[in-house]
């Protein structure tokens, strides 16, 4: 049984980068960058005005001022006259100021008389006109040539508005990782089952794994579940083996009826990992079949809560790291517990919470209320999973501990609690 942070180290040590391809702007959220970004131009390209009102000369109004009005400038048009001593432009927000100006002022501090605009106007007390005043200068946001996202970050919506603004219509990104899931054993039906006899369950992990794989963006093909049989095991393995990364949940620990470790082995997959010290999730399996065309095979417990802690804290920085992202390992930001938490060592526990911001912005965590690793109703509650150290029987409510995020899970929103109770 080897530690949380070898069996991490063996997993990305052999997963290397799928190949890059080329996407449109449609397709690039959430995609990871293989290309350097750069600004084509700077932005804004020209000064622009922060307000609708009017571009002036600062020195022109100093203690007040009536400007003539000699042109009207809005957005997306550039100014047709330089601006002169005594005169003002009506702008847009957005707009570019005219040469010869260097300040705007709201339009609502200023009275209009015929040609000529009065600042400020009767009963306003507006601050000062300086020059730079409600205007932001040319380049004051990016100068023509800066790196603005580079290779191994993942696009977010305002990054697909960014890759927008300076042209970049198609963009080089990593590949994503064609996924296969299955289940294993005897106990499992279809989850339209109505009345599953008492020692039958409803396949849930086979959709769960599933689900957050597509939840990832990844192409993935469900194939259902297997019977705790090596022959049929075996024929369900070899079709999940033509993708790129194939999960299996069940049939990894030590029961008589754990085939998948021989089966895997079998179909020539070398197994790197085989336990870990973990909770829940020791018996957690990951091994490659190497090749032209390696694919990645992670085999997780059958107990649901075990397959997705193992599948957030193992899977998905492999495959973040397939895809190539700089950094897969997962944020664990420090959150202040409302309960305390055990752990029955010496494995490291991750357990399932609900994570919120308290009143003085601090992250909180409130422990959910779990019967162990087949507690999926307590898991499906979480949006994160408190981490107690191996060494620690414990940590106390209002003490900080690690945790790390469920991407996709609940918020907790103000008055959570838990609906069993």
């Amino acid at each position: 049984m080897i530690s949380v942070e070898e069996a991490l180290r063996r997993i990305l040590a052999r997963t290397p980068r799928l190949p890059a391809e080329t996407v449109g702007l449609g397709e690039a959220r959430g995609r990871v960058l293989r290309e350097d970004v750069f600004a084509d131009r700077d932005l804004p390209p020209f000064h622009r005005s922060a307000v609708d009102g009017y571009a002036v000369r600062a020195a022109c109004l100093a203690g007040g001022g009536r400007l003539r009005v000699v042109d009207q400038i809005p957005a997306g048009t550039m100014p047709r006259v330089p601006l002169g001593p005594g005169e003002a432009a009506a702008v847009m927000t957005g707009a570019p100021l005219p040469e010869g100006a260097d300040a705007a002022i709201m339009v609502e501090d200023t009275v209009r008389d015929g040609d000529f605009v009065v600042w400020p106007a009767p009963g306003k007390t507006p601050p000062a006109v300086a020059p730079g005043s409600r205007v932001t200068a040319r380049g004051a946001e990016v100068v023509r040539g800066a790196k603005l996202l580079e290779a191994g970050v993942r696009v977010s919506p305002a990054g697909v508005g960014l890759l927008a603004t300076v042209g970049k219509v198609r963009v080089e990104v990593g590949r994503r990782p064609r996924v296969a899931v299955f289940s294993t054993g005897d106990e499992l039906r279809h989850p339209r089952t109505e009345r599953p006899r008492p020692a039958q369950i409803r396949d849930a992990n086979s959709h769960m794994i599933a689900a957050r794989c597509r939840a990832l963006g990844l192409p993935v093909r469900r194939l259902g579940f297997a019977a705790d049989d090596p022959g049929h095991l075996a024929a369900t393995t070899a079709a999940g083996l033509a993708g790129d990364a194939l999960f299996i949940t069940g049939g990894v620990s030590m029961g008589r009826y754990d085939y998948v470790e021989p089966v895997l082995e079998e179909a020539g997959v070398r197994l790197l990992v085989t336990a870990v010290a973990i909770r829940p999730g020791k018996p957690f399996v990951f091994g490659i079949r190497e090749g032209s065309r390696p694919v990645f095979v992670f085999g997780l417990p059958g107990n649901p809560v075990s397959a997705l802690t193992t599948f957030e804290v193992f899977a998905r920085p492999a495959l973040d790291a397939l895809q190539g992202i700089a950094d897969p390992r997962p944020p664990r930001p420090l959150v202040r517990l409302l309960a305390p938490v055990s752990n029955r060592g010496p494995r490291r526990a991750f357990l399932p919470a609900r994570v919120g911001v308290s009143d003085d912005g601090t992250l909180t965590a409130q422990p959910i209320r779990s019967q162990g690793s087949g507690d999926i109703a307590a898991v499906a509650l979480a949006n994160a999973l408190v981490i107690v150290p191996e060494d620690a029987e414990g940590i106390p409510a209002g003490a900080s501990a690690e945790a790390q995020p469920l991407p996709g899970f609940p918020d907790a929103g103000a008055g959570w609690h838990d609906p069993r109770r």
